[in-house]
């Protein structure tokens, strides 16, 4: 494509043929003020009038339907003059040519933008715009008693409208702004809208009809000016909209805004799902990937950041679903049932691992095969390095294969998934215990450049309470273990389980399945208060569970040595002011129940004797590991993560501990990290909005579970994998929230705040003026006057405090005279009389 060339301000300026003026300038670092221009959508003249809006319950019929909105939807702040042509032009839709002579701020068009401006703000709030106090202003104290509709919304300070109004200059002569009393709704999902605050940009028509292929919001000329609202219903469901927030972004004003209290999507952060996983999944991009059909990509985005996608998939506790943002639609979006999907999809067999890096020579030993050790073995041998992996059990896994039961994580998925890590080379050893004859920070001595202590939480707390010797009482991990070996004791009768959390809730279930005749839970917990997720209470409930709360053991009750019930009493309270476990209790309050058998679930540990043997460690509660934020503990080239250092936490965040783990000590070892193992992904187009809108309103779809009978009569699966169809359908109810941060950011006039540093200040003016102090999230935190600028911000960079940028404003204080003399008295005695320097010239602070 040919480049033309012109000037703007006397710059030369470069381009692409078929550019406008506009985009010229903003690639030449040339500001050009601009309100219904955005540079991902087409100009606001090709909208079509709709025939009627909606404004919540006001139904507004046009008078221009069917026709291009044309010139009445342009704002006319990007106002240009070339050379040679008689009127000023709009450069957001004049094409750039050879030779053109383009000023921007000739006088003419600085009053025409002016005019313009103060057009668009009589129907717009704008009192707080034009005070003198407005900086820093908390907007529900007016000092000049402004009426409450007539000040600013909350983004005052933040507003692009403001930003654009403060650099074009608002005329005085600006007319009032008269509360029209326009709809305001706060009932839709995750959005609120305020048509008092629109100014009829149009971006939010254009990225809407335009860009995402909806037909959700129109405009209208209605009453001789234009009016955007729904076209379909007044409110956003009946709308059909699909809530994926485009709308919000590209708002200038707070006409529409993200609801409070709501999960929010920022351009500094992930999405929430996302930055709500431990491992850091790109869930939207998968997602997005099974709505496609393309399960190799998805499969090679989960592996981006966890190497046991099945795992996960089977019994993650799915932090995501409780941040996803359809959640406030309906119900949230089925993000680990869509990864098991794609998991069961895609065989490990049949999906090669991460390209493995040259062999560096480097020797590392891994203690601990559960999921932070494997993880972290999976990464290391695919950086190149030689991983060997120790356990104490015969076969890998951990805690994933001897306390997960077959009916959450079967073993032959766990296997398939265990594969890999002999795909890739890691080197077993497995029936290997640490003593005092072996010591794993011997391991060092015997050639491994950096060991890895990854062994977990694997032992039960125990109840130090009468009668806790008996038989028929069993420690909840050794109870499940013993399930998994097929050597769980004879259950028969009453079971009582003492706990509240995820491991009592599986106790529960597996008693259930070794024949109870009734399972039983005591917590002391309230219902809302107990660990296990509300999913899981629900499946044991369904089985017959009866869960008992606010009680906790007193006593075991004995006939001759064998446990035969519990005496309980009443918790009145778990955790203290500060959230700390505290648990209280009311020991006038009691009572008995009978218990046949009893499993205590009242959470794990760190293996004591392990870490017995371990010279220089710090042991933290729970006989847990304390590490600094590198994962060390002061032994040179010896790391912990997982459970032994956090205490009983999820599989997720285990691996990702492994992911984090295995960056550090590849650094370590003169490596780069993990930011070099990157996968080749296909180009994943975003699937179109604008689809069926009965598919995106389907309900959550849920995994079908085999009949309560079948699935209590043994360890097979409690629910089953999605469908291809199934999966698909709900992979499209995505609201696909990442597309806000795909949106271009538009160009905002030039900073009026410049660092607090000496280059700045240098440039700073010495004449008589107003400096303002912002802290480092450019709150202003002094104003004050001053006969010198340059000289007072010299004075703050001794001493800035929390100051971090500055503002300046030239401003006469004195008479010329006045001025003559303190410059004068300045420069012979270094400060006015007193000593007061800025306090003395009206300090405003």
């Amino acid at each position: 494509m040919a480049e033309l060339s012109f000037t703007i301000d006397g710059q030369q300026v470069t381009c692409s043929e078929g550019m406008t003026i506009l985009e010229a300038a903003d690639r030449a670092g040339i500001y050009i003020p601009r309100m219904c221009h955005h540079p991902d959508l087409p100009p606001a003249t090709e909208v079509i009038w709709a025939g009627c809006v909606y404004q919540v319950d006001s139904k507004l019929t046009g008078e221009k339907s069917d026709a291009p909105a044309g010139d009445d939807a342009q704002c006319n702040l990007c106002l240009v003059q070339i050379d040679g042509e008689p009127e000023p032009v709009n450069s957001c839709v004049t094409p750039a040519r050879n030779g053109l002579i383009v000023i921007t701020n000739a006088e003419e068009v600085i009053r025409r933008r002016k005019q313009a401006l103060s057009k668009l703000l009589t129907d717009h709030p704008h009192a707080c715009l034009t005070c003198a106090q407005k900086e820093g202003c908390s907007r529900t104290d007016c000092s000049s008693n402004v009426p409450v509709e007539e000040r600013c919304c909350v983004l005052l300070g933040r507003c692009e409208l403001e930003k654009v109004s403060d650099y074009i200059g608002i005329p005085g002569d600006t007319p009032r702004y008269v509360p029209a009393n326009r709809p305001v709704s706060k009932d839709d999902p995750l959005f609120e809208r305020d048509y008092n605050l629109c100014i009829g940009c149009l971006r939010c028509v254009r990225i809407c009809r335009k860009v995402h292929g909806t037909d959700v919001l129109g405009a209208t000329w209605h009453e001789d000016r234009l009016w955007v609202g729904t076209l379909t219903g007044a409110r956003l469901r009946e709308a059909q909209c699909r809530f994926c927030g485009a709308c919000v972004e590209v708002c200038p004003t707070g006409a529409l805004r993200d609801r409070e209290g709501i999960p929010s999507v920022r351009r500094d952060a992930p999405v929430p799902c996302m930055g709500n996983c431990p491992a850091g999944i790109d869930i939207p991009r998968y997602v997005r990937a099974i709505a496609a059909g393309q399960y190799n990509d998805a499969m090679n985005i989960i592996r981006e950041r966890v190497p046991f996608p099945g795992v996960l998939g089977y019994v993650c506790f799915r932090p995501c679903e409780d941040h996803c943002r359809r959640k406030e639609i309906d119900d949230s979006l089925a993000i680990c049932d869509l990864k098991r999907y794609v998991a069961d999809t895609i065989l490990p067999s049949d999906y090669p691992p991460g390209e493995k890096r040259p062999d560096t020579g480097k020797k590392v030993a891994v203690a601990g095969s559960g999921p932070a050790g494997a993880s972290a073995a999976y990464y290391l041998q695919i950086l190149g390095h030689d991983v060997s992996l120790f356990d104490r059990e015969e076969k890998l896994g951990g805690m994933l294969r001897y306390g997960i039961p077959d009916y959450r994580l079967p073993s032959d998925v766990l296997d398939r998934e265990m594969k890999i890590l002999e795909t890739v080379g890691v080197t077993f050893h497995t029936g290997h215990h640490f003593n005092s004859e072996q010591k794993v920070d011997e391991l060092k001595a015997q050639g491994f450049d950096a060991v890895f202590i990854a062994t977990g939480a694997p032992v039960s707390k125990a109840l130090q309470i009468e009668g806790s010797d008996l038989t028929g009482i069993y420690p909840g991990l050794e109870f499940l273990k013993s399930a998994k070996l097929s050597q769980a004791p004879r259950i028969e009768g009453q079971v009582v389980v003492i706990g509240g959390g995820n491991v009592a809730i599986d106790a529960a279930m597996t008693a259930v399945r070794l024949g109870a005749r009734s399972v039983q839970m005591v917590c002391l917990e309230c219902r809302e208060e107990m660990p296990a997720h509300d999913w899981e209470i629900a499946q044991a409930e369904e089985e017959g569970v009866r869960i008992e709360c606010s009680w906790g053991p007193k006593r075991f009750i004995a006939a001759g040595d064998q446990v035969a019930g519990i005496e309980l009493k009443k918790c009145t309270r778990v955790f203290d002011e500060q959230g700390r476990f505290d648990p209280q209790y009311d020991d006038a309050e009691t009572k008995q129940i009978k218990a046949d058998a009893v499993v205590v679930t009242i959470g794990q540990q760190a293996d004591a004797d392990l870490l017995a043997h371990v010279s220089g460690l710090s042991m933290g509660p729970a006989s847990t590991l304390k590490v600094d934020e590198n994962f060390a503990f002061g032994l040179d080239g010896i790391f912990a993560a997982g459970d032994v250092t956090r205490g009983p936490s999820s599989v997720v965040e285990a691996i990702a501990d492994g992911r984090r783990v295995a960056d550090i000590i590849d650094r370590y070892l003169g490596g780069n990290g993990l930011a070099e193992v990157e996968h080749t992904l296909t180009e994943l187009e975003t699937a179109p909005l604008g689809t069926s809108y009965e598919t995106f309103e389907q309900a959550r779809h849920k995994a079908q579970s085999p009949a309560l009978a079948k699935r209590t009569s043994g360890f097979g699966l409690i629910q089953n994998t999605f469908s291809e169809q199934v999966a698909r359908a709900e992979a499209t109810r995505c609201l696909q929230c990442h597309l806000r941060q795909n949106i271009t950011e538009v160009v905002l006039p030039p900073e009026r705040w410049q660092p607090l540093n000496e280059e700045a200040v240098e440039s700073v003016p010495e004449t008589e003026g107003v400096i303002q102090l912002l802290n480092n999230e450019k709150k202003v935190i002094r104003i004050s006057g001053t006969a010198n600028i340059r000289q007072s911000l010299k004075e703050c960079l001794q001493e800035p405090g929390n100051a971090v940028w500055f503002g300046w404003e030239e401003d006469p204080m004195y008479t010329k005279r006045e001025s003559e003399l303190i410059q004068r008295y300045l420069q012979q005695y270094g400060e006015l009389p007193g000593g007061g320097g800025d306090d003395d010239l009206d300090d405003l602070f």
